[in-house]
């Protein structure tokens, strides 16, 4: 339930910063904070009889998340106050976390037995993993911390650094990070930190990455080339 709490209040909070009451987003934000923190203690320290149910639920989108989107939230409030640079730290620690998260949590999907561990009455560990258990949110927040930190970086003027995050972060795994938006917000970028010829040719280069790791859901309407 705290978790459930978490995502609905972050959407509350995302509302009221886009009609401009950032106040009241503040004062949501501190319910936020109150809810991820039970969160945070029930994985944390479990009774003895809910271990099982705690260790699989930390494999939740929703419960995992809940941390992360705490992190999000303030960074989106210091967005709305302009504070770019103190925002996308917070959208950098976020999607660090995100990404530590792919190499914890599935290890240990891999490593589960539930028909060895899961006591008789209780959730088996794929009813439990299901992302959200009904709520409709992203199983991750990868591509939200990307596309915020990046907004970030322009708006203070570190393009560069943008460009440089974004291109670090595809040459890492193009499969996971080069989506269509990450294209279209890269060779947007490109668009505005380079000229004609070079642009081009940046785009051109993204556009061989995405043909030859067959990323064949990103459009060429993604790559800007008209």
């Amino acid at each position: 339930a705290a978790a459930a709490h978490v995502e609905l209040l972050s959407r509350q909070l995302l509302i009221l910063l886009q009609t401009g009451a950032i106040r009241a987003a503040e004062m949501v934000q501190d319910d936020v904070r109150l809810h991820a923190a039970k969160v945070q203690s029930r994985v944390n320290s479990p009774p003895s009889d809910m271990r099982m149910l705690v260790r699989v639920s930390k494999e939740m989108a929703l419960v995992r998340q809940a941390p992360r989107r705490l992190m999000v939230n303030e960074g989106l409030i210091l967005f709305a106050r302009c504070k770019y640079t103190n925002a996308s730290q917070y959208f950098r620690d976020a999607l660090n976390q995100q990404r530590l998260d792919l190499i914890t949590v599935k290890p240990s999907l891999s490593n589960s037995s539930p028909s060895n561990h899961t006591p008789q009455g209780c959730p088996t560990w794929k009813d439990l993993t299901s992302p959200t258990l009904g709520f409709d949110v992203e199983p991750s927040l990868i591509f939200e911390c990307l596309n915020n930190m990046s907004l970030c970086l322009l708006y203070s003027g570190h393009m560069r650094s943008a460009v440089q995050e974004l291109e670090g972060l595809i040459r890492e795994d193009p499969c996971r990070y080069l989506t269509e938006g990450m294209a279209f917000n890269l060779c947007t970028l490109y668009e505005l930190g380079s000229d004609g010829e070079e642009c081009s040719k940046k785009k051109k280069l993204l556009q061989r990455v995405a043909k030859r790791f067959y990323l064949h859901d990103v459009g060429m309407e993604s790559f800007r080339l008209g």
